[in-house]
């Protein structure tokens, strides 16, 4: 029999429409499933049990309607709450309390949504590892920077989970676990109340096992209309990208599998090429954030080095040493590029292409490599990765669809419609 914690977003609001949605019972079987498991995957970096059973569920009713109420949902730890603390992934803020709620969290909470706990960051959102394990197989990673939200999801202790991404951050944890993960356009959202990396690449995003689950989340941040339909696509390009050769066999399958299968149900597929690049948006990637977070990140650079990981003074010093002409040719580029994508995504639904070079690789030491995302994240693309399966490995294999900028319903709509179409597995087991 399925419990409660297994549930979508989706799947609960129809418990709601039904008479027969229960707060507090969700609740319940969600933080039992967080004690039978989280000292495997160790997704939270705070969470009070105790507190949580013992609090009433309290829904703030100048917000009602969303189907977000009594909602249990995991937070980044990157993100502010008022009521928890918030470490940034760093031993130079363990413990610190912000006083306030990011504006994302104050807006869901004020939906009536419940914080569960903080979930696990990499170090300032970039490359040192957190805790968290794979809850496919704990000798992997689950990917980064986002790790914590992306396995809380995967191992069913939440139904949804906000992340950030600034270089791949939601993409390659949601295709090493093998849920859905979606990053929003470019200044999508507020982004108050979140440590920075890079003003420029920093982008909001949510971890979910039903891409229907996507809109309620979107909507309700925006205080929109949830329309909650799928929608065929007539047209998808496929982008092999100029990396297309660091990609494992099983990521390629995936990806033409996918094209395939899509193909085969009426979608007209056309394959895109990128355009005269060397890996050149890669590495303009590369500049952009390195100088912007060297910046971001000096305080701590100056004040705290030895409470720093070799990857975060790895990147801080080479942020200092590009200058600033270098920064704003890769400034420029993206912008370049950005209008090129535009005219390229007037003729095509959306695009896919790998969201990872392969599975989630075993050990704990590296969160994986974000070639595959770095371009779109530049260009500020809104992408959703979707599971298409397994590796040989057992691990999960994703795809990654990528859509015109700003439209972002019209992507999560398609994503809706393909997610049931290429075979996704997005639970652990749904006993």
């Amino acid at each position: 029999m399925t419990t409660l914690n297994n549930l979508s977003l989706t799947e609960l609001a129809e418990l709601r429409t039904r008479g027969e949605f229960d707060a507090a019972a969700l609740l319940e079987s969600c933080v039992d499933r967080i004690v039978s498991r989280e000292d495997d995957v160790q997704a939270f970096e705070y969470i009070d049990i105790d507190k949580l059973r013992a609090t009433p569920l309290e829904a703030t009713t100048s917000l009602l309607g969303t189907g977000l109420e009594g909602i249990p949902f995991g937070v980044k730890d990157l993100m502010d709450t008022c009521d928890m603390p918030t470490g940034w992934g760093s031993p130079i803020y363990t413990g610190r309390q912000a006083g306030r709620d990011a504006g994302c969290v104050a807006m869901l909470r004020a939906c009536g949504a419940q914080v569960v706990g903080k979930t696990v960051t990499t170090e300032f959102a970039c490359f040192f590892p957190g805790k968290t394990r794979n809850p496919r197989n704990p000798a992997h990673t689950p990917g980064g920077s986002s790790q914590g939200s992306a396995a809380a999801v995967a191992d069913c202790m939440v139904p949804f989970a906000l992340g950030t991404q600034t270089a791949a951050s939601i993409i390659r944890p949601a295709a090493y676990c093998g849920v859905i993960g979606y990053k929003t356009s470019r200044g999508a959202f507020d982004l108050g109340g979140i440590c920075s990396l890079s003003q420029t690449l920093d982008s909001l995003g949510f971890f979910v096992r039903d891409a229907r689950d996507l809109g309620i989340i979107r909507s309700a941040l925006m205080r929109g209309q949830h329309v909650g339909k799928s929608a065929q696509p007539a047209r998808v390009g496929l982008v092999r990208t100029p990396h297309w050769e660091e990609a494992s066999v099983v990521a390629r399958e995936a990806v033409e599998g996918a094209a395939e299968k899509l193909s085969r149900a009426g979608v007209i597929i056309e394959e895109l090429e990128v355009g005269p690049d060397d890996g050149a948006l890669t590495d303009s990637h590369k500049v952009v954030m390195a100088y912007e977070a060297a910046r971001a990140r000096i305080f701590e650079y100056k004040n705290y080095p030895e409470q720093l990981s070799q990857q975060m003074i790895s990147l801080i010093e080479t942020g200092l040493a590009l200058t600033a002409t270098e920064y704003n040719n890769a400034i420029a580029l993206a912008r370049e590029w950005m209008l090129w994508l535009d005219d390229v995504l007037v003729g095509v639904d959306c695009l896919i292409s790998p969201s990872t070079p392969g599975e989630a690789p075993a050990g704990l030491d590296s969160t994986g490599d974000p070639v595959f995302s770095r371009m779109w994240t530049l260009l500020g693309q809104p992408s959703i990765n979707l599971p298409v399966g397994e590796g040989p490995n057992g691990m999960p294999i994703g795809i990654q669809l990528i859509g015109r900028n700003n439209h972002d319903d019209t992507l999560i709509s398609h994503a809706a419609w393909m997610q049931p179409l290429i075979g996704c597995v997005v639970s652990l087991d749904r006993s």
